[in-house]
């Protein structure tokens, strides 16, 4: 099992932080993981809705089935999935307020499941935090 998390101040107000780190169709952009969706992505954004990604870890590719389990503009959106192998993802992104003009956005990430147990689970977390230290500033410079 593999749990972490990464953060970055944007010199943006959380609104507008919130459309862009929310935005879906845009996850190409910042979140080094996201390799790209497979299937439409919903303009409108409901908790249950489905999607389908590939996501790369440490090289590796897997095939995600994600749900949305909460989504909550402009605070938090939360979602997880089930990738070949019995691999879960779960992530959640929160935007807070940090000042009259900047904001906060965090990412905490847990990766489960039988191929992530031992040394190997070890590896995964150090790759899975480096991939979203990239990510967030990626995010905080797009903003």
């Amino acid at each position: 099992m593999a749990k972490v998390n990464a953060s970055v101040s944007v010199p943006a107000p959380p609104d507008r932080t919130w459309a862009t780190a929310a935005d879906l169709s845009r996850f190409g952009e910042w979140l080094s993981l996201h390799e790209g969706w497979r299937g439409p992505v919903p303009v409108e954004l409901t908790e249950g809705v489905d999607l389908t990604s590939v996501v790369t870890v440490m090289g590796l590719r897997n095939r995600v089935r994600w749900r949305i389990e909460r989504y909550a503009p402009p605070t938090g959106l939360t979602i997880s999935g089930r990738g070949v192998g019995g691999v879960r993802i779960a992530l959640d992104l929160a935007v807070r307020a940090d000042g009259a003009d900047r904001s906060t956005v965090s990412i905490d990430a847990e990766v489960t499941g039988r191929p992530v147990f031992g040394p190997i689970g070890i590896a995964i977390g150090r790759a899975v935090r480096a991939d979203l230290r990239r990510s967030v500033a990626a995010l905080a410079a797009l903003v």
